[in-house]
């Protein structure tokens, strides 16, 4: 579009200075970029935000739609924008500007940040600079508008069932959260969330530690081993969940049917209130174990071996080799397996609703199945958003305590 000496043209004193080229191309990219941040905050007010002195030219939209639906046909007619024809516009193009009002906007940006960058930089750097913005209006699109849209859902009435375009609220949602029935719910839900996260957490942490000292041998027979091991990480959860209800079946359950050899009776474990917990944590212990195992494994065969033999020429046995050396080398690794883990448990969810969708009653309704539950089974998707927004919050909050210690506390000499 420009050529390399022409946007790179000197002034006199040295500095910078656009071409003609450049500023024409960044006029014109300022003009779209208005039009499209225009048009699209338009269409947003008029639809997600239901303005009220929108709505009038909302409802024309909205009819318009549901005739077309009625017909099967192709959206027709015209609609005033500022009355007295002085701004009819098609109703299918402001349709189409609401349905995708987000996607408008970001391109509008795009332009905008464009633009400017054509006044201040070089074409060498816009190159690379224009390399990286699909990764960012990706980003934009799919991760953090998505955040920011469920926060303008918490404060809405929205419902799965309500076509009506949802009314702004407040903060009622989270009134119902924190100050009336919700709030026995939520609190029940987050312990049992925490419970399920610090047995993910034991189970991860130490399981794999223990199989990795077990595994920790460089032969053909041990490699295949760690393989059987580590496999299950690789299977679907849905279908590990399946296969587990299986085994856990109270009357012809294999689990059931090995402690019976041994003169015990086990119990009916997902039908059970007591043991519906336990039986999730035995297939996550058969999934996760293995992963954990093979992240220490790496981390000790990095640990250097001059350690263990001047410990071993200073008269440490393997016990003071293991606690002296083993474990404080191993802080970082503890550390990222203790926050991914803790994430990840945190936001359980699949085998869960596989194996007990939040049964037997609310044993093991935890936070994600819970906020499906109100999304999906009882239809209160503004509620649903608030609870997802404080949990949101308190992952946040978490991590960032655990990061915020670790760098005080976690040593990465090694």
């Amino acid at each position: 579009m420009f050529g390399v000496n022409d946007m790179r043209k000197q002034n006199q004193l040295g500095q910078w200075q656009p071409t003609k080229a450049a500023r024409r191309a960044s006029l014109l990219l300022f003009i779209l970029s208005a039009a499209f941040i225009t048009a699209g905050t338009y269409g947003w007010l008029m639809g997600d935000w239901n303005l009220e002195s929108l709505r009038p030219i909302a409802a024309e939209v909205y009819e318009a739609r549901r005739v077309a639906r009625s017909f099967e046909q192709p959206i027709t007619g015209t609609v005033d924008l500022f009355g007295e024809g002085r701004g009819t516009v098609p109703i299918a193009l402001l349709s189409l500007i609401m349905n995708n009002a987000i996607v408008i906007i970001i391109l509008g940006i795009t332009f905008l940040v464009n633009a400017i960058m054509l006044r201040i930089q070089s074409w060498e750097r816009m190159k690379d600079f224009m390399c990286v913005q699909p990764a960012l209006i990706f980003f934009l699109l799919f991760v953090y508008y998505p955040v920011i849209d469920l926060v303008r859902i918490s404060f809405t009435d929205m419902r799965m069932l309500v076509p009506d375009p949802q009314e702004f609220i407040g903060f009622k949602n989270y009134e119902w959260l924190f100050l009336k029935s919700g709030w026995n719910r939520f609190s029940e839900s987050l312990l049992i969330t925490a419970r399920y996260t610090f047995w993910e957490l034991f189970i991860t942490l130490v399981g794999g530690l223990l199989l990795a000292l077990l595994f920790n041998r460089m032969n053909k027979t041990f490699n295949a081993m760690r393989a059987v091991v580590f496999m299950p990480k690789y299977i679907a959860v849905a279908t590990s969940a399946v296969v587990f209800i299986w085994i856990l079946h109270g009357n012809h359950g294999i689990l059931n049917y090995v402690l019976s050899l041994f003169g015990i009776k086990g119990p009916n474990w997902l039908v059970q209130a007591d043991t519906a917990l336990m039986g999730i944590l035995i297939l996550t212990t058969w999934r996760v174990v293995g992963y954990a195992m093979m992240i220490y494994l790496s981390a000790m065969q990095g640990i250097p071996k001059d350690y263990y033999e001047a410990a071993e020429i200073d008269g440490a046995d393997s016990v003071q080799r293991f606690r002296f050396i083993t474990l404080p080398m191993l802080a970082p690794t503890t550390l990222f397996l203790f926050v991914t883990t803790f994430i990840a448990s945190m936001k359980v969810f699949q085998s869960v609703d596989v194996m007990t969708g939040g049964g037997p009653g609310t044993a093991t309704n935890v936070l994600v199945q819970w906020i499906y539950n109100l999304s999906f089974r009882d239809f209160r998707a503004a509620r649903s958003a608030a609870v997802s927004v404080i949990f949101f919050i308190i992952l946040l909050i978490t991590t960032a305590a655990t990061m915020r210690w670790s760098n005080r506390s976690v040593s990465y000499d090694s």
